[in-house]
């Protein structure tokens, strides 16, 4: 099964380390695409070297090349890597085969079919190199070039045969087959540094038309830029042509033996040009010591540093599929290496969240405080490292130390404030009695849905219920703004900090903004009469999120929370109110009902059909409780209340013993679990707390009932909750059946949300981002409340894993000033609150490049899925079930299109090829033959009810037993199970909030436009085993060339490659697009004349009160986000311009002037117009932040189609043009 450099499968032992089956994935795979799978002298029987190998191959000349043009260069000024005249450079001579393939092949055609690399050969290169730089004093280095040239083996000289029928006869017959038997070539030279063309040399004399050329140069600074490449200038013979081309080719640079000082080798000469740029700079510190010392021509690079002297490399080497393994990112307090105080955290268990809901509060004091000082000595520490240990970075050095002592304080102010008053400090306890019983119960929900045997109370210890350090610290952060509601942070505009969390994937950002969120909710129940205003209910908390497959998924996290929180409210309601907490779901209406109606309309579609097969949206957004883990039939377990309004989804335990079930919770203030997900109840009964996708607000505009999620509300009907303008429930009404009579009643305003949430902030960049920015001027507007005379502003959270230039990014949407945690310390490794183990210590996430000049992007997709599907069958068979990370398949591409043509090919050659991989004479050690069966999708093809069924899809592990009779592990599933998914193809769908632990390989299909979604959708693998990361990158695309050339120093320094976002929230164009819908966001819920869709014609003079108010509100945020006048002028000028119109049209007589024409009489006149078809105007008021025009899906239903059409072409008339 293996024959990984000389391993069998005997030699293998069994074991149950998931890391070293992650290696002999890798070195399987890299041996069936590079070789020499089978060792130094392998054979290769029954097929064309060329077409075993798919990389690592060097074309000979072809006969048609003039060799007697060939010149050397005039000078050493001549670009790196051309090392020929340019007008009469043969096409395989260095740097030529790269530029003449743009004529010869079109870079995005698919050409699926093509897939016999031969067909390329004038397209595969002749030759590669790597340009790199050396100390002034060198003179002298040792290159070793070596590859592999394959001989054909006599067919007398070999037994090896094949049976097959003969033609004529019609007979079996057998006949001895091709062989091929590598001979590795090479040899060492001595290469003498002088300015110039490097005379030719021959590595090995056997092959004199292989040869080492290049050119050296000496730059300002003395160093020497050395360009070296291999070229193979064989001539190709007219039969077994395989001999002439090289395989496995590698050039290898060292400084010759006897010299005292190897690492001769410095830092390659930056082209970039120098700007004033402080992030910039602070980047350039942390990765100080991460250097790139060369780049390669056609090929990747390597080089070999020691850790005492990273900035100096002592070898240099061409990589053909390179490799570079990413440092995980922990927090620290487990390693014995770790922190004192870290550690003594750990160990008196003051990071456990029960503990710290329970101890007193000098005991607490002394924990929090823990973290604090010690934050404190290690800031200190850093200090006087500036100036000594580290020199050349004073500013950014400062910079960084100015940064971490702001945390501090604010550390500090935090910790303090818990103690100031009881209210505080009992909130603080209740958000760490919530978060633990979230972490448990999310623990316990997730193995009772893989059907393991598990008690909650075993769970229930201090490791599956602590903070991490930067999740607690975050906390403190946010605590005084959130107990004061008076505070700077939410008072003053501009100079008020939006909180960005910035944390690897994977980290624990989630549970850090979650605690942030049970801090809210509880001292918003526990102070609810501030400024007048009703706070023991409506909605506190907002979570914004740009994808719906992300909102999804965090609205099923944040359920559990909301159940712990629910479930501490049961036991004590008289300090956390008789008012349940809740948790909406407030997205679009093909995700789930707009009303009571529709959702029951889904219920029943479900029950008729045993699932949703109309494709409506459906309140059936839970597949399992999330408290106990139990399954929810959506037929079964959701009950619609047409009467009251009311959507209920109940816990599926058969035995009725959760908490949520129907039996244990029928008799609460809300049935079932604490959720709400129908817009119509999420306006009459709003959430605590509300999950929600940023395009939805851009209904403000559109929905008059959108006030209420703001507690502008001042009516409340007995039997359906808060009302608007224009409800229809009068004045109450009567008994019906068992529902008494209810009265409409006056009710105080409730206060609007005291946090909002914005995850994945990076996504809120583009057109998006500026809508968003645009629209955030009403959101921030409506969340705003009086208190005294100060007027209280939302307290702001945003996280992401990846972000550029913040700070103007949170300037132009939120209007507040940035304050990133945790900041950045002096070195990438280490921020007090996470650092990086060394990869020996600590396996990373691995990455590996692929590119095949020469071959098709299909064909090199097809060869390294099979490569991966088939190799991890092979360690499937021999590990079982340790090697279920690698048996899904995570490919990810850029574009439908990309993945529309992939998923065919992997349902045909894919399945395929994995199928016959062994059923030839073919020496393929390491791979096995596997069924193929599973491929899903994962794009916005998929519709919004068969999410949450794929999602927990890929949970499905691969288990199996060891059958003794075959020697290997085998499947075991039991009838009407689950398969497990063999691959699912993905877009960007994939890149935010896909938490699947189990998942440990992907493919990406050339390089992703921007660095941040690489890095987001790489981190979707590996979370718990250590992830296997293949980039195929296509050769005729110069941007995925350029990054194959630097593969490893681009991995190595990837968080500073991390592109700087767009928001432009107040230019002309944003306006155009977006004013309308802002302005009326703000009129429609501040004003109740302008409320309902009548509203409209109250407009009687552009001078209203209401309206120079509104006109106010936004110049204001103009200014203080731009500080352009300009700006700020022609806001105002095209608001005015609108109350003109809005004015005009209100005075037409003879008709009604409404928003919108929908339910209106006959009379009415639509004041404003959806995107469509019609030209845009002023009064074209989006309805998604996305929208710009009207986009048309096609969709082929296989049920409707006939292969005997009722249409007949018409016959051409012989008159009719012919072109």
């Amino acid at each position: 099964m293996f024959a990984l450099d000389g391993i069998s499968a005997a030699d293998v032992p069994l074991i149950d380390d998931v890391v070293y089956v992650r290696d002999l994935l890798e070195l399987a795979v890299r041996d069936d695409l590079l070789g020499p799978a089978g060792g130094p002298h392998e054979l290769i029987k029954d097929m064309s070297v060329r077409d075993r190998y798919l990389v690592g191959k060097l074309a000979p000349r072809r006969p048609d090349d003039d060799q007697a043009t060939r010149v050397e260069p005039a000078s050493a000024a001549e670009e790196a890597g051309d090392l020929e005249d340019e007008r009469t450079a043969p096409l395989h001579e260095p740097g030529a085969e790269f530029a003449s393939a743009s004529g010869r092949v079109e870079p995005e055609d698919d050409a699926l079919d093509e897939l016999d690399t031969t067909n390329n050969q004038s397209l595969i290169p002749s030759s590669m190199g790597l340009t790199f730089c050396v100390a002034p004093d060198v003179e002298k280095l040792t290159v070793n070039s070596r590859w592999g040239r394959y001989e054909r083996v006599p067919n007398d000289e070999h037994g090896i045969v094949k049976t097959r029928k003969n033609r004529q006869t019609g007979h079996e017959e057998e006949v001895k087959v091709r062989v091929w038997q590598r001979i590795p070539c090479g040899g060492v030279a001595s290469l003498s540094l002088v300015d110039g063309p490097i005379k030719p040399s021959i590595p090995d004399r056997d092959q004199p038309d292989v040869r080492l050329q290049g050119t050296v140069r000496t730059n300002n600074k003395g160093e020497r830029l050395v360009t070296l490449f291999l070229v193979n200038g064989q001539l190709e013979p007219d039969d077994n042509k395989d001999r002439a081309w090289l395989f496995q080719p590698e050039i290898i640079v060292e400084a010759p033996e006897g010299q005292s000082d190897k690492s001769v080798f410095r830092r390659r000469p930056s082209n970039e040009v120098v700007v004033d740029d402080p992030e910039r700079d602070r980047l350039a510190l942390i990765y100080r010591d991460r250097l790139e010392f060369a780049v390669g021509h056609g090929v990747s690079v390597h080089a070999d540093t020691t850790p005492e002297y990273p900035t100096k490399a002592h070898r240099v080497r061409t990589e053909i599929i390179p490799r570079y393994e990413v440092a995980v990112t922990e927090t620290p307090g487990l390693d014995p290496r770790d922190r004192p105080d870290m550690r003594r955290m750990v160990d008196e268990g003051w990071l456990d969240m029960t503990r710290l809901a329970e101890m007193e509060p000098d005991a607490l004091r002394e924990a929090l405080a823990c973290l604090v000082d010690d934050y404190a000595v290690w800031i200190g520490e850093q200090k006087k490292r500036l100036g000594t240990e580290i020199s050349g970075f004073d500013d950014p050095g400062k910079d960084v130390i100015a940064r971490c002592e702001e945390i501090l304080r604010r550390l500090r102010e935090g910790m303090n404030t818990i103690f100031a008053d009881a209210e505080t400090l009992e909130a603080f306890r209740f958000a760490n009695r919530s978060m633990a019983m979230q972490r448990v119960r999310s623990i316990y929900a997730l193995k009772r849905r893989r059907n393991e045997t598990v008690d909650v109370i075993a769970l229930d210890v201090p490791k599956n219920r602590s903070w991490r350090p930067f999740q607690l610290a975050f906390l403190l952060l946010s605590i005084p703004s959130l107990a004061d509601p008076a505070h700077p942070d939410r008072t003053k505009p501009v100079e008020a900090f939006a909180d960005l969390l910035w944390f690897p994937t994977g980290g624990g950002k989630t549970e850090a903004y979650l605690g942030v969120a049970a801090f809210a909710m509880a001292m918003r129940r526990l102070r609810n009469d501030l400024g007048g205003l009703d706070a023991s209910r409506g909605l506190a908390v907002i979570m914004r999120y740009t994808l719906r497959l992300l909102t999804l998924q965090q609205f099923q996290r944040a359920t559990t929370l909301l159940c712990a929180m629910e479930v501490i409210r049961r036991a004590d309601d008289t300090t956390w109110g008789k008012e349940p907490f809740t948790l909406g779901l407030w997205v679009g209406n093909r995700v789930t009902p707009g009303t009571t109606e529709a959702s029951h309309q889904a219920v029943e579609a479900i029950r008729n059909n045993d699932r949703n097969k109309s494709g409506i949206a459906s309140p059936a957004q839970l597949t399992s409780c999330p408290w106990c883990g139990s399954e929810i039939s959506g037929g079964r377990d959701i009950e619609v209340d047409r009467i009251a309004g009311r959507t209920l989804i109940h816990c599926g335990d058969k035995l009725g013993s959760c908490d949520f079930s129907k039996a244990k919770s029928s008799n609460e203030p809300h049935p079932g679990l604490p959720v709400k997900v129908v817009d119509e109840e999420i306006y009459h009964r709003p959430p605590t707390m509300m999950i929600a996708t940023v395009d939805k607000f851009a209904m403000m505009a559109w929905r008059p009932e959108v006030r209420n999620l703001f507690g502008r509300v001042d009516q409340e009907c007995g039997r359906h909750g808060l009302l608007w303008p224009s409800h229809d429930c009068g004045t109450g009404h009567r008994a019906r059946g068992s529902y008494p009579a209810a009265t409409v009643r006056p009710v105080r305003a409730i206060r609007p949300p005291d946090l909002i949430i914005q995850d994945e902030f990076h996504l809120i960049s583009g057109p998006l981002g500026t809508m968003v920015g645009l629209y955030e001027t009403a959101v921030d507007e409506l969340s705003s409340w009086v208190l005294g005379d100060t007027k209280v502003r939302p307290k702001v959270v945003a996280s992401t894993a990846t972000v550029r230039r913040a700070d103007d990014q949170v300037r132009n949407v939120f209007m507040r000033r940035i304050s990133v945690f945790p900041p950045t310390g002096l070195d990438v490794e280490d921020n007090f609150f996470s650092v990086q183990r060394p990869i020996s210590e600590k396996p990373g996430r691995r990455y590996m490049g692929v590119c095949a000049p020469g071959s098709s992007r299909p064909a090199v997709l097809i060869r390294t899925y099979t490569a991966f599907l088939t190799a991890a069958q092979a360690l499937f068979d021999r590990f079982g079930p340790v090697a279920d990370p690698y048996m899904t398949l995570v490919g990810y591409f850029n574009s439908l299109r990309e993945l529309g043509g992939m998923k065919r090919l992997a349902e045909d050659d894919v399945q395929t090829r994995s199928f016959r991989v062994n059923m030839s004479l073919v020496d393929r050690p390491g791979l096995s033959q596997r069924r193929v069966e599973e491929i899903s999708e994962l794009t916005s093809r998929v519709s919004s009810q068969d999410i949450p069924r794929y999602l927990d899809q890929l949970e499905v592990p691969f288990e199996g037993v060891f059958d003794a009779a075959q020697g290997k592990w085998v499947t075991n599933r039991k009838p009407g199970e689950a398969r497990p998914i063999d691959a699912v193809l993905a877009t960007n769908m994939l890149s935010v909030g896909v938490d699947v632990n189990r998942l440990g390989v992907m493919v990406v299909n050339g390089q992703p436009k921007g660095t941040a979604e690489y890095i987001q959708a790489t981190s979707r693998v590996g979370r718990t085993p250590p992830g296997l990361v293949a980039t195929v990158l296509t050769w005729a695309r110069p941007r995925d060339l350029s990054h194959y050339e630097t593969f490893e120093h681009y991995h190595a320094t990837f968080y500073q490659h991390v592109e700087a976002q767009s928001v432009t929230p107040f230019s002309p164009r944003a306006l155009d697009r977006g004013l309308t819908g802002a302005m009326l966001s703000i009129m429609r819920h501040t004003y109740d004349p302008f409320a309902a869709n009548d509203g409209a014609g109250a407009m009687n003079s552009p001078s209203r009160k209401e309206m120079l108010e509104t006109i106010g509100v936004v110049a204001a945020r103009t200014w203080e986000v731009t500080e352009d006048s300009g700006k700020k002028a022609l806001s105002e000028a095209e608001m005015k311009s609108r109350a003109d119109e809005w004015s005009n049209e209100a005075g037409v007589g003879g008709r009604t002037l409404v928003y919108q024409k929908y339910g209106a009489g006959p009379t009415a006149y639509p004041l404003l117009s959806a995107p469509g078809i019609k030209p845009w105007t002023d009064w074209t008021v989006p309805m998604s932040m996305r929208e710009v025009e009207p986009g048309v899906r096609l969709v082929m239903e296989d049920d409707r189609s006939t292969s005997d059409p009722t249409w007949r072409p018409r016959v051409k008339k012989p008159e009719e043009d012919q072109q």
